[in-house]
């Protein structure tokens, strides 16, 4: 497979593990990559022949001159094929004499919560026979617009041309020494390698994250492993990449070809295996992770966060599941790290405080240039998209302020696709459709328009009842950057609720998201909470023992959310360890509910949820109470009542009535089911009670 070719996987797990955020509760998941080492399930996956000998594996070395080869190889997801590689090499003749040339497609074809996604890598590469790079394209294309990257080493240096809806983008960066490309890397394998212990180093670039990087590989062993049912002796060796804080493992075969490869990834070990054309081929049909897959992308909080978009400070025990990980700096105004014990560490993240006025536009330094330019994802260039920028603002002289206004507009005019891996923003800005990373990188380029500095952070958020991967926008004001959110919006800076684990200007293009040591964590870390701080100053504190919630008798209570409900005695409680993408807090069902659909009548149905849901902060009164209902597909207009001291909407129809109680910063919506909902509603509505514990 091609040289450090599992980067691209890592890339594209980390743009698909970002939980897919808009408001309400939605869903999002990551390229997971299958089992680790076992006899590959994705390149046996029928007793069919082979029908394309052409990848059949070489029984013996070949010699240098016979660099022609066509090989395919088969990607799994939980055991799913979902994917292939396909990699080509030839040689040529140019100008200086012959050159090899090498190109390879990766693919990736699944169903993400019922919803295709698609993602496409292309990269080709040039170097000389013995294997001096002389130059790479890439080409990603995670949604509707592909990005086409092309770098060509000189001097101390490589000159990129990027290129995306019908931009052209140029930077330079500088390297010293010699940058191997992929022969160059095996025939410095085939050098040195050829015992446990044996190792070299060297330094490549890598177009996934567009960066020069040292690479080393390290053999462990001496095995023989099966491919297409065929026992083949390998070197095993671990591949790390430095630029990327990734590490690999790979089998090598006779001619030091990497057959087989595996990498950690949010999902689990992925796994990369030689194969022949039909069996890659067929992998492309895309799969359906299993469920288990999916939730291990979202880390269940240990106890629920009240009032979640206005936390004023969250303290949180990360853990690793593995001693290889290491930890990001998690230095800042507003981050820091408590204390820190082998592989785990205490985090304390506070919200931002509203900065100071400051003017806008903002004069481009050295220390801001590359997150005030536009670039190959943030097309702030773009005359429409400065206009609108514009128009948003209005009148509006302070920065923050402004952010703020186009934060709003972002949240109230993008509509969630969970189709959408990553698109650069002109793409985003005609068809406004997206994931949280879409929301992000829109409302980055629109402030980055109006001469605001933009990044955009990837990390995980709380929501209802879980961390999971998202991403955010940070302006920065002065000599601060203050985070905001255009998927969870908030009142002023976002919330404390978060963990940031990379941020990124994209001016290395959208692979910035898949290095570094942050990205890593993703699913593979615990995060356990262990106190949060509310809005208006309280702290409260979770002891170790602490239990989510407590049922005793006909009563369930919450005392973090803040709230008791009393169930009618013929009903049992339901769903009560849910948490996003539902929304329920508890659930009650009647006996009648466990009939068979045989049996049952509508007289003996009767469901009720209590949901916890996050209002924006732009909306209250009927027009936050009306946000809710429609999450609820609930068109009946509702009436004013009060609950208590907090403001209440009752909708009723014989069948279904539903009850939202305005609670700050979230609403609690009582939604009951069956023949006589308005009277059952009434009946478990007073024994609610909210805000005890609070």
């Amino acid at each position: 497979m091609k040289r450090a070719g599992f980067l691209a996987l890592l890339v594209a797990t980390a743009f698909l593990s970002i939980v897919a955020l808009a408001a309400a509760a939605r869903t999002d998941q990551s390229v997971a990559l299958a089992a680790a080492a076992r006899t590959d399930q994705s390149v046996a996956l029928a007793a069919a022949a082979r029908t394309d000998q052409s990848v059949a594996l070489a029984a013996a070395a070949r010699t240098d001159q016979s660099v022609a080869s066509d090989k395919w190889f088969v990607i799994a997801i939980a055991d799913v094929p979902v994917g292939y590689v396909h990699d080509v090499a030839s040689r040529r003749g140019a100008a200086t004499g012959e050159i090899l040339v090498y190109s390879s497609e990766m693919v990736l074809v699944l169903n993400r919560l019922g919803t295709k996604v698609e993602m496409r890598f292309l990269t080709s590469s040039e170097e000389t026979p013995s294997g001096r790079l002389l130059r790479e394209t890439y080409e990603m294309k995670a949604s509707l617009m592909a990005t086409r990257t092309e770098a060509v080493v000189k001097d101390g240096r490589i000159e990129f041309r990027s290129e995306t809806g019908g931009k052209t983008y140029t930077r330079t960066i500088s390297f010293t020494g010699e940058l191997l490309g992929q022969e160059g890397i095996r025939l410095l394998s085939l050098k040195s390698l050829r015992k446990p212990g044996d190792a070299i180093e060297f330094q490549t670039f890598s177009p996934e994250i567009e960066a020069v990087t040292r690479g080393t590989r390290k053999v462990l062993a001496a095995e023989t492993i099966v491919l297409n049912g065929t026992s083949v002796p390998a070197l095993k060796v671990e591949e790390a990449v430095e630029a990327a804080a990734a590490r690999s493992t790979g089998w090598l075969d006779a001619d030091h070809e990497v057959v087989r490869q595996e990498m950690p990834t949010p999902f689990g070990p992925g796994v990369v295996a030689l194969a022949d054309k039909s069996l890659a081929m067929q992998a492309v049909r895309g799969g359906e992770l299993p469920a288990e897959m999916y939730e291990r992308s979202i880390l269940r909080a240990n106890v629920r966060i009240p009032q979640a978009r206005a936390l004023a400070s969250l303290r949180v025990r990360l853990t690793a599941r593995s001693s290889e990980l290491g930890w990001p700096g998690f230095a800042g105004p507003n981050i820091g790290v408590i204390s820190k014990d082998g592989a785990s560490l205490v985090l304390e993240t506070r919200r931002a405080g509203a900065p100071k006025p400051s003017p806008f536009p903002v004069a481009e330094t050295d220390a801001n240039r590359d997150f005030l330019r536009p670039n190959a994802i943030i097309q702030s260039d773009a005359a429409d998209v400065r206009k609108l920028a514009n128009e948003v603002i209005g009148g509006e002289a302070d920065l923050f302020k402004a952010a703020l206004k186009l934060e709003r507009w972002v949240a109230e005019n993008m509509t969630f696709d969970l189709g959408i891996a990553l698109a650069p923003s002109s793409e985003i800005f005609a068809n406004r459709r997206g994931t949280c990373l879409g929301y992000a990188t829109l409302l980055a380029t629109l402030a980055r328009a109006a001469g605001i500095p933009t990044r955009v952070v990837m990390g995980y958020v709380y929501v209802l009842g879980m961390f999971g991967g998202h991403a955010w926008t940070e302006v920065r004001t002065g000599e601060e950057w203050v985070p905001i959110d255009a998927a969870l919006p908030a009142d002023g800076p976002a919330d404390a609720a978060r963990i940031p684990l990379v941020a990124t200007s994209f001016a290395e293009g959208g692979g910035a998201l898949g290095g570094g040591l942050g990205i890593q964590l993703l699913g593979r870390i615990d995060i356990r909470v262990l106190e949060f701080g509310a809005a208006d100053g309280r702290k409260i504190a979770v002891p170790e023992d602490a239990v989510p919630y407590r049922i005793e008798g006909d009563v369930y209570a919450n005392p973090w959310l803040g709230l008791e409900l009393r169930k009618p005695t013929d009903f049992k409680f339901g769903k009560t360890d849910s948490v996003w993408p539902s929304a329920v807090v508890v659930q009650l069902e009647s006996p009648g509910s466990a009939l068979t659909a045989a049996v049952r009548t509508d007289e003996d149905v009767a469901r009720a949820e209590l949901q916890e849901h996050y209002l924006t902060p732009w909306k209250t009164g009927a027009a936050a109470a009306a946000e809710v209902l429609k999450r609820l597909r609930i068109s009946e207009r509702p009436a004013r009542m009060d609950f208590g001291p907090l403001p209440a909407f009752l909708t009723s129809s014989p069948l279904k009535a539903a009850l939202v109680i305005l609670d700050g910063d979230e609403a609690w919506a009582l939604i009951v089911e069956g023949v006589g909902a308005p009277l059952l509603l009434n009946k478990i509505a007073a024994g609610l009670k909210i805000g005890t514990g609070k």
